[in-house]
């Protein structure tokens, strides 16, 4: 019963394959021998009969992997065991690379191939690799599809290979022939102009063929927002040596019914709706007429409800935005009307810059219990940049970004005199300390030019500073960090805040993180203190950003923990 037991067992292992065990090299070396024998952890599978394969067949398999490597010459010995075959490995000495010899017949100079021949991997001395050896080749190969020569070929690929010397020579000719041009461009499938299209699109006919301008373009086109697909299509003719590309749009929907819902701790419930059209006409002005109902507070709803009219401008992913709004906000300094008349031009610089030049006219009611002016008449021209060191912040493990606003009034354009210059400076950064574990930065610098007197009393409540809240100073109610009158707080002429952060994925989608932040708003440089919290919290990674859930506690002061929830991208 023993014996047959005993039989049984070391059978077992012949079902599945062989079990391998290479000793005296490396993991690089270990990992190719057991790819090139199609193992998987260790075990080569059986052949197409089901028989174990031979000692010849894992012993030619293996010098085929290691002279892959530059190894032509090794000593292997193989061995049974108790569990399957032992493979032992001396390398000896490995061939060489000696003498490289790329030319490039091209019938005009491209800078870009010379450039990538002068690259090549094959240093004298240095071990070969026929892996970097075929790269490389079809690296060569694609760079000169890429830059329009598609009759490009090697008259001469030679790899002498001399195992007595140890060394390796490469001999190579490559014919770079023609370099093809784009003849003709057609759009199909779009009611949009094509002008406006050109505007998204670099490629040109007449012009040298590139393809990687042809999938910038794509990608263009793509990102715009106009378009559901964008399909590139392109024929060849190798006679005339053109180059024909068709570009197959599908249009968005031209109408968009978008409803909102959410919540967060300083704004209160959130409920809106928007309406859009993407197509007002053949050069794809839009309009969005939106509203919203925010409650900051129990008993009374903000209201936000917006007319913008977009309009696209000459250059790429640049627009003039026109907007008429009505907003009634209920905040610490009281309860405002605001209708506001801007305009903006927003320009994309490139994927990582964008600017706004903008120019605001309100006419604002405030109800307060503060000593401040109950009626203001304003125009405020500002300007903005951003920067965002990644394309998708949504997504973002680290990165970091920086928002700068200026904007000014005088006396001529506001009723009462409002003359100020403002600054405001926001920063935030996101290091990778590992796999799970990061580090949160970030900080605000406002500041404003102005008598204090003077913006107490007329500073319109958009532009006044406050700390405090949600995104903010947590464990602090929303806005309460400020100048205080008749125990209102009325916002600061400056504001300074920090935040420092760590988090932890702890499961999936799930981090935990720690903090703490300080900061205040406040009138002079050299009477300011900044108010301290730590906390802790729990964040919920999803498509549209993190769902953040905190607690936190203020260090100044005899206060109860704040609980605090936002949605967001964390840059």
């Amino acid at each position: 019963m023993l014996t047959n037991a005993f039989k049984v067992e070391s059978a077992e292992p012949d079902k599945v394959g062989t079990h391998l065990n290479i000793m005296g090299v490396e993991a690089v070396f270990k990992t190719n021998i057991l790819r090139n024998l199609s193992s998987n952890e260790n075990i080569i599978p059986l052949s197409l009969l089901g028989f174990p394969q031979s000692d010849n067949y894992i012993l030619n398999k293996t010098r085929s992997a290691l002279q892959a490597l530059g190894y032509y010459q090794p000593i292997l010995t193989l061995t049974d065991d108790k569990e399957g075959k032992i493979l032992t490995i001396d390398l000896q000495s490995p061939v060489r690379w000696n003498n490289t010899s790329i030319v490039l017949n091209c019938e005009i100079e491209v800078a870009e191939m010379s450039t990538l021949v002068v690259k090549h991997p094959f240093t004298k001395g240095k071990v070969i690799n026929h892996g970097d050896y075929s790269q490389f080749k079809s690296t060569l190969q694609r760079q000169a599809q890429e830059l329009g020569l598609l009759n490009a070929s090697f008259s001469t690929s030679l790899l002498n290979v001399d195992v007595a010397q140890l060394q390796a020579n490469v001999k190579w000719v490559f014919n770079c022939g023609a370099r093809y041009t784009i003849n003709k461009i057609t759009i199909e499938g779009t009611v949009l102009s094509h002008d406006l299209i050109n505007s998204y699109s670099t490629i040109r006919s007449g012009d040298a063929y590139n393809q990687l301008d042809i999938i910038a373009s794509q990608q263009a086109l793509n990102r715009s927002g106009f378009f559901k697909s964008v399909v590139v299509d392109q024929s060849v003719n190798h006679v005339t040596k053109t180059v024909d590309v068709s570009l197959s749009i599908l249009d968005t929907d031209k109408y968009e019914l978008k409803t909102l819902l959410g919540f967060g701790t300083d704004s209160g419930g959130k409920l809106g709706v928007s309406w859009r059209n993407r197509r007002v006409n053949s050069k794809a002005h839009q309009y969005v007429a939106s509203v919203d109902f925010n409650k900051v507070k129990l008993d009374i709803a903000d209201i936000h409800a917006t007319f913008q009219y977009q309009i696209p401008l000459a250059k790429a992913s640049s627009q003039w935005i026109n907007l008429v709004s009505y907003q009634i906000k209920n905040e610490e300094i009281g309860r405002s009307k605001i209708l506001t008349f801007e305009s903006v031009l927003a320009n994309k610089i490139d994927p990582n810059w964008s600017s706004q030049w903008s120019i605001a006219m309100a006419k604002e009611q405030l109800e307060s219990e503060a000593d401040v002016n109950r009626s203001l008449e304003y125009i405020v021209p500002s300007w903005q940049l951003n920067y965002y060191s990644v394309t998708d912040p949504f997504s973002a493990i680290e990165g970091w970004r920086w928002q700068s606003t200026i904007r000014f009034s005088t006396e001529q354009l506001s009723n009462p005199d409002i003359k100020f210059i403002q600054t405001d400076q926001k920063v935030k950064r996101i290091w990778s300390l590992n796999g799970d574990w990061r580090l949160l930065l970030r900080a605000r610098v406002g500041t404003t030019w102005m008598d204090t007197d003077d913006f107490n009393s007329s500073m319109p409540s958009n532009y006044r500073f406050f700390a405090g809240g949600d995104v903010s100073v947590r464990g602090y109610k929303h806005q309460s960090l400020s100048p205080i009158d008749n125990e209102v707080p009325i916002g600061g002429k400056h504001i300074l805040s920090t935040g420092l952060e760590v988090d932890y994925l702890f499961y999936e989608s799930f981090r935990w993180a720690l903090f703490t932040d300080q900061g205040n708003a406040f009138n002079d440089w050299k009477d300011w203190e900044l108010q301290k919290s730590v906390g802790t919290g729990l964040r919920w990674v999803t498509p549209i950003g993190a769902i953040r859930l905190d607690i936190a506690k203020a260090l100044d002061g005899n206060k109860a923990w704040r609980f605090h929830v936002t949605i967001g991208p964390d840059l």
